[in-house]
């Protein structure tokens, strides 16, 4: 179950949709390298050592191989790759690589992974957020604005 809470938004572009409320994603919980090893492993003939030893290894030369133009591909998990920019420059000969904006490493997901997590995926109301405070429902927001603005709630 994948919990999500209300944030009251701007809109600067467009008046009719500023300060309308949004879900979005709620705080989640972290699945660290060992869990990871640990369900990867699980009903294999692996065992979670085994496939840390693995991640080691691809975390060694992804990123070479990144900085090198490759394109890696995950198999059924999707891709990762380097996306770049550069300040403009009115004429070629103008332009020198400390134009360059930082790169970023960039994963774009298999059409799989992403339909498999969408049919596995629901969601669950988790709070709201209104100006800067967490309320674990809409209920207890409402009373609070009662509270603030004087009233019984």
């Amino acid at each position: 179950m994948n919990k999500y809470h209300l944030e009251k938004k701007r809109n600067r572009l467009n008046r009719d949709k500023d300060g309308l409320w949004y879900a979005a994603p709620a705080p989640r919980r972290k699945l660290d390298k060992a869990d990871l090893c640990r369900y990867a492993s699980k009903n294999t003939t692996l065992n979670a050592i085994e496939v840390r030893a693995v991640l080691d290894l691809i975390n060694e030369f992804v990123p070479r191989y990144l900085a090198e133009g490759y394109v890696i591909r995950l198999g059924e998990l999707g891709s990762l790759s380097l996306t770049y920019g550069s300040e403009g420059v009115a004429q070629p000969e103008d332009f020198h690589p400390r134009l360059m904006r930082p790169a970023r490493v960039v994963f774009q997901p298999s059409k799989r992974l992403t339909q498999e997590v969408r049919n596995l995926l629901s969601y669950e109301a988790g709070g709201i957020v209104a100006e800067g405070i967490a309320f674990d429902s809409v209920a207890d927001y409402r009373r609070w604005q009662a509270g603030r603005a004087g009233e019984e709630p």
